[in-house]
């Protein structure tokens, strides 16, 4: 059986190459080729290896020891804390969410959020909600 159709993607801010856009129906097995993608920067010191699945970003995301993400996102993205600990802060002022090694999480769509990686770093596996 042949593998799913990938392609080049293209995202904005991110040069040729950067990631992989997997176009097969989901009623099919398919591999996710991480692999196949370099890391690229994100910000200062974060980086990520995308694939785009059937339209939605999955990706490898590592943030180096410390890093506080400049920006606030408002997309929401669900997730799953590989190496470290990540905290999330919210633009509206709610509770700081703490994210360890081996523990899921989710983020509101419209939320603003930026995490910061705790003293070890952080290495997530990152879905963005469908849009």
């Amino acid at each position: 059986m042949p593998r799913s159709t990938a392609r080049s993607l293209g995202r904005p801010g991110c040069g040729e190459g950067c990631g992989i856009d997997i176009l097969s129906p989901m009623s099919e097995p398919q591999v996710v080729p991480f692999s196949v993608t370099a890391f690229e920067p994100e910000a200062p010191g974060i980086a990520s290896r995308a694939v785009q699945v059937n339209g939605v970003r999955w990706a490898i995301v590592q943030y180096e020891p410390g890093v506080l993400r400049e920006e606030w996102c408002e997309e929401g993205h669900s997730g799953y804390v590989l190496d470290g600990e990540v905290s999330y802060e919210f633009q509206d002022g709610r509770a700081v969410l703490a994210v360890r090694e081996g523990e899921g999480f989710t983020l509101p769509d419209g939320s603003g959020h930026r995490g910061r990686a705790g003293a070890d770093g952080a290495r997530l596996f990152l879905i963005d909600r469908a849009g």
